[in-house]
């Protein structure tokens, strides 16, 4: 757990680079730093080629839409991680569609946490 450090995207660009080739890390808690887009960035990376993360909290690291895009890709291809809290960002209604788009294809996710972040509710078919 190195969650409340102030870290930042060059921070994690480094972690995610060592979980691309880690081997027996199950669970990364980041949460409460300041990582942004660049960093989630760095950890799509690194959920493409690591197999054994289970679970990965980054709630409140001011990641937007952006950075929830490319970790749902990153989802599409993952088949370890069960977990996934990136609740108190900056994601807005294009995030929430992008990662429902990724849920259609991963079959190993069980748990999202993406409450207190910017997602509006409506009841139009045009929404997501």
């Amino acid at each position: 757990k190195i969650s409340k450090n102030n870290i930042t995207s060059n921070g994690l660009i480094k972690i995610g680079e060592a979980l691309q080739i880690n081997a027996s890390l199950q669970t990364l808690d980041v949460s409460n730093n300041k990582i942004s887009d660049d960093g989630a960035a760095a950890i799509s990376e690194c959920l493409k080629k690591n197999n054994t993360l289970q679970e990965l909290k980054i709630s409140e690291n001011n990641i937007t839409s952006i950075g929830l895009t490319k970790i749902g890709d990153a989802l599409q291809i993952n088949t370890s991680l069960q977990t996934l809290d990136v609740s108190n960002n900056k994601i807005s209604d294009d995030g929430a569609a992008a990662i429902s788009e990724c849920l259609k294809k991963n079959e190993t996710l069980q748990e999202l946490k993406i409450s207190e972040n910017e997602i509006t509710s409506s009841d139009s078919d045009e929404d997501w």
